[in-house]
């Protein structure tokens, strides 16, 4: 590895060390592992670009290019055209994570979880600090200055750091600064070869001895001091990662009685896309209905045109029994439930999973009570890991009439759960009204809304889709159709507020799976969304609109000719499931039946989202097309190495004046070796045989030259031989082959006459694998993918263009010259 290469990756990991800092923000941090991978590929492609010989303006621009590449194959691949090139959908997609993350720093203490937004903002972060590194350590070789990129981001991540400056981060930032500028030192001084006199201390301050510079000295210290200081001099930021920019980062505020709880919809989707079901807890009840049995933690009742979340809100000790639900009268058919839950210890929820509404809560351990949710919040550290509580809930059964003869909702109710932000799309409220037309009561609007969710709007379940419940993800998800839980669930509470019925959403468990011993099992793959409609003498009810998911409530299905409601009795579906199973029965169950699957065959209902072939759109094909020609460039080198190895070690040359090998840069008769004097034939053409010597000449030059010996301008054959034997550490047969090439050389050049041995090109190979036995692999592979010796093609190109351009100016001239006679 010559000083260049070791600079360049010495900035890199200085880059890497120092953001080590930001390993506590998020949890868990493989972030790290994705910007270690991309602060690689740009350092080795600014390598290979100046190995190239590329305008130095042009290498950041490559790298830059590069980076935007990469973040949108790891962040938005499914809406790049071609997976990797940025279009309109990606740059729409990374912009919405970019803000969901900036979002979350808000609303998030360190460790803030691992989302797609915060990872994005990070790795970028990251990602452009180590571009501005390598700009100034490689490109434009001022090492010192990179201490001012790399301080902003030892600065930036402690004074966010929970625990302020730790000694730990701090060492390792000052150990890969050191470490740049102790490589960059040792580069310098290899520049000058060995120093024979005098002492480090002598020699202090100036480019030998000692690999520290008086500047880098200067700088070094300057930068560690301010790194020590400037942390502990930073005012705090707040609960969120970045202050207070929405609400805290969760828990019981200072004052004990108000609740900043974050938004529980960023991790929902991360549960469902879990490749394992992890148990959360089990619990056995005295309902009949497993309908009855969502387990509800918390609603978010804010929605800011951002995002869906809970508002703060006054907090008390548990009473018990609790209050009477707000809105329900005693008109209202109720049941008695009891549930016991057992909690895994691993479930360190700040909420209380319960059925709603709760009326009384037996569990042990330090709770709050929010009257406006009837939620349990965990008070100074409780979470719900490892608990066995009792509830006793309400299972409700308003009738059909008394939802459709409900009356206004009270001022305190509406002024809470109508609002919507001043921007909202008009798209939405003119879906909702479209899709409720014909409807008279907020009732059947509510129906109408849910119905068309699951059965005739033509939705598609998908786990997959980006968990964002802003405004335009639901502009995006209606115009789609395809989304899980949060974005239905979101999207019909925000219409039915446009439509004039208050609304929240809802988080918790769909009832789970039922055991052989009549206990229920809750995991992951169960977390769920919804929306809770509010109606006057009822309060807060239940509705499904995720198609497949849960259970219908029974007051929302028509009921059937006997007069009876048509409860839904299917079995719970995971959030993983594709659909109900085909039934043919007249006992089709109703959730079932209300998904259009009764009566067909499963393969059939399977048609409906399946994927058949078709046609790449124009589009796909040009992104396809960019994609092809980004991989060719990236190959050129080592397409255009391998072409001409093989014309020059080919048996036979076509004729012609100079022996060209056909390509811009190619070698030909004059200047085919590297510092030999123009050969001695009186300008004539060389014959076949000396053509065919001075182009495996050529070869074994650039054969050292891409295992990093450099070819010189101003050395003969046969001392240009003695350098590679030397420096490539060559064996007794390829050193002899290596003396043949340059003893033929000189007599193609030199003498009257010349008889150049038949085994020449035999020679140049054995040349050229002594010389890769003794490099190291990374060289090796460097010269394969990367070799400098393709710097021949850069120049032979721009020789190429500059002949062209002198040819067109030459005959301008020319044609103004008969003009004028």
């Amino acid at each position: 590895m010559n000083g260049r290469t070791r600079i360049a990756f010495s900035g890199a990991a200085a880059t890497l060390l120092t953001a080590l800092c930001l390993w506590p923000l998020i949890t868990p941090a493989y972030w790290l592992i994705q910007a270690a991978f991309v602060i690689a590929l740009v350092t080795a492609a600014g390598l290979g670009l100046r190995r190239l010989a590329v305008p130095r303006p042009l290498v950041p621009l490559a790298q830059l290019l590069l980076i935007v590449l990469l973040l949108t194959l790891f962040y938005a691949s499914s809406t790049a055209v071609g997976g990797i090139l940025p279009g309109p959908g990606a740059w729409q997609t990374l912009t919405g994570e970019i803000s969901d993350g900036i979002t979350d720093m808000g609303q998030y203490a360190a460790p803030a979880p691992a989302h797609e937004g915060l990872r994005l903002i990070l790795v970028g972060s990251v990602v452009l600090i180590g571009l501005v590194v390598d700009a100034l350590v490689a490109t434009y070789q001022r090492v010192a200055l990179a201490g001012l990129p790399l301080l902003a981001l030892y600065s930036v991540g402690t004074g966010l750091h929970p625990h302020g400056a730790l000694w730990l981060y701090f060492l390792l930032s000052a150990f890969g600064y050191l470490s740049l500028l102790m490589a960059e030192g040792q580069d310098r001084l290899s520049r000058w070869g060995r120093v024979f006199h005098g002492t480090p201390a002598t020699l202090a301050g100036t480019t030998g001895g000692n690999p520290l510079s008086s500047t880098g000295y200067r700088i070094a210290g300057a930068a560690l001091a301010i790194g020590l200081l400037l942390p502990l001099a930073l005012p705090g930021l707040g609960t969120g990662l970045v202050g207070r920019l929405g609400h805290g980062g969760g828990g019981i505020g200072s004052d004990g009685d108000i609740i900043t709880a974050v938004n529980p919809l960023a991790s929902l989707g991360a549960s469902l896309n879990k490749s394992v079901n992890v148990n959360i807890l089990t619990y056995t009840t005295s309902s009949q209905s497993p309908g009855d049995q969502y387990l509800r933690i918390v609603d978010l009742d804010d929605f800011n045109g951002v995002a869906w979340t809970p508002s703060e809100h006054q907090v008390q000790n548990v009473p018990n029994p609790l209050p009477y639900p707000t809105g329900l009268d005693n008109n209202t058919p109720e049941t008695a439930v009891q549930t016991r839950i057992s909690t895994e210890s691993g479930y360190v929820q700040q909420w209380l999973p319960m059925p709603y509404p709760a009326t009384s809560v037996q569990v042990p351990g330090d709770w709050k009570y929010e009257p406006e949710g009837r939620t349990l919040i965990g008070d100074g550290g409780q979470n719900a890991g490892g608990l066995q509580y009792t509830v006793n809930s309400l299972a409700l059964d308003p009738s059909e009439d008394a939802l459709k003869a409900a009356g206004p909702a009270p001022a305190d109710i509406t002024k809470t759960y109508l609002a919507l932000p001043k921007n909202f799309p008009t798209v939405i409220h003119d879906t909702a009204v479209s899709v409720t037309h014909g409807a008279t009561t907020a009732y059947d609007k509510a129906v109408a809304l849910q119905n068309w969710f699951t059965t005739t709007g033509g939705f598609t379940y998908d786990t997959t889709v980006k968990d964002d419940t802003s405004s335009n993800a639901m502009v995006d998800f209606l115009r789609n159709r395809k989304g899980f839980c949060v974005h239905f669930a979101g999207t019909m509470a925000a219409m039915a507020r446009s439509l004039g019925i208050p609304a929240r959403v809802a988080i918790g468990f769909t009832p789970g799976e039922q055991q052989s011993d009549g206990s229920w099992k809750v995991g992951t793959k169960n977390a769920h969304a919804w929306p809770e409609l509010y109606f006057s003498g009822v309060g807060w009810i239940r509705f499904e609109p995720t198609p497949h998911v849960g259970f219908t409530p029974d007051y929302t299905v028509a009921t059937t000719s006997g007069g009876t409601s048509a409860a839904s009795t299917a079995p719970t579906q995971t959030s993983t499931s594709t659909g109900p199973t085909a039934s043919t029965s007249a006992g089709c169950p109703v959730q079932e039946r209300r998904a259009g699957f009764c009566g067909q065959d499963s393969a059939t209902g399977a048609t409906g989202t399946g994927t058949g072939s078709s046609w790449p759109t124009p589009l796909e094909l040009t992104g396809l097309v960019l994609a092809g020609l980004l991989v060719l460039i990236l190959l050129t080198p080592m397409l255009w190495r391998l072409r001409a190895r093989s014309h020059r070690l080919r048996r036979r040359l076509p004729h012609g004046p100079g022996g060209g090998s056909g390509g811009p840069g190619g070698p030909g008769a004059a200047g085919a070796t590297a510092g030999a004097p123009a050969p001695r034939r009186g300008g004539t053409a060389l014959e076949l045989s000396d053509q065919q010597v001075l182009l495996v000449w050529r070869e074994m030059i650039d054969s050292a030259w891409d295992v990093g010996i450099p070819p010189d301008e101003a050395e003969t054959p046969r001392r240009t031989v003695a350098r590679i034997v030397e420096l490539g550490a060559l064996e007794e047969e390829p050193r002899a082959a290596a003396g043949r090439l340059a003893l033929a050389t000189e007599q193609v050049l030199y003498a009257p006459s010349s008889s150049p041995p038949t085994a020449l090109r035999q020679d140049v190979r054995a040349v050229r694998h002594g010389l890769r036995a003794s490099a190291r692999p990374s060289v090796r592979i460097r010269a394969v993918l990367f070799p400098p010796s393709s710097a021949r093609l850069v120049r032979g190109l721009r020789e190429s263009w500059q002949s062209l351009t002198d040819r067109l100016r030459w005959r301008g001239r020319r044609t103004e010259d008969g003009e004028e006679q």
